[in-house]
């Protein structure tokens, strides 16, 4: 099986993220997405920015049901919910922790419910236990953003038999700062997911300014 490792790394850290690390808090994080909101989805096109694609192709392979309660967890600018939504699933809430980045979100028009709330680093989300069919995350597991406890509320919050899609990007997926590897581990040790499918993708296609950059795709079956 290929790995996150299979392809270098040459991806060009955007001037905002540059000196993000595993060390970083949430609110510094947040900082980071305030100042960027208003031009990050001109970033995403010119970057080749592909992670939200190849998630929602893999949530769409595994959960045939167009009317299942989606959660986009650290939605953004709303990338996924709009790829999701051409896909013919109707009912997504979105969840991200920066106010101005769900503002851009909203303005697309594809989301029920906006939700800020916080994964992983302590925080608890406001959203009950075993309330989602499925949840998305796509571009929320990588440098000095989520660390691998974020796993532990998605786990939480989608109901048995339930789908959970995510990405790990290839700079961070066998860090031990972040855990994702351990994590991962002990999960499908413990029989709390059933893995579906792991592929490596795209995070950023080849461009002459940015380089390019995979991730580990992860689609697992909530016990």
């Amino acid at each position: 099986m290929a790995t996150s490792q299979s392809r270098q790394f040459t991806y060009q850290l955007p001037p905002e993220t540059r000196e993000l690390d595993a060390s970083t808090t949430a609110e510094n994080l947040s900082e980071v997405y305030t100042k960027w909101a208003e031009t990050y989805d001109s970033y995403t096109t010119d970057s080749k920015y592909t992670a939200p694609q190849r998630c929602a192709l893999k949530l769409k392979e595994f959960l045939p049901d167009k009317d299942a309660r989606i959660l986009d967890a650290g939605a953004g600018t709303g990338l996924c919910g709009a790829i999701l939504k051409e896909f013919g699933y109707p009912n997504l809430d979105a969840l991200d922790m920066n106010s101005a980045m769900l503002e851009i979100a909203m303005k697309k028009g594809v989301y029920k419910n906006y939700i800020i709330g916080h994964m992983g680093g302590g925080h608890t989300l406001t959203i009950p236990t075993d309330t989602y069919d499925a949840v998305i995350c796509a571009g929320v597991f990588t440098r000095g953003h989520v660390h691998s406890d974020g796993l532990d509320e998605l786990l939480r919050i989608v109901k048995p038999g339930g789908i959970l899609s995510f990405t790990v990007r290839q700079d961070c997926a066998d860090d031990p700062a972040y855990g994702f590897a351990s994590k991962i581990k002990e999960f499908s040790s413990n029989g709390a997911w059933k893995l579906l499918s792991r592929t490596t993708e795209d995070y950023h296609a080849p461009t002459a300014n940015y380089g390019s950059c995979v991730a580990d795709v992860y689609t697992f079956q909530v016990a």
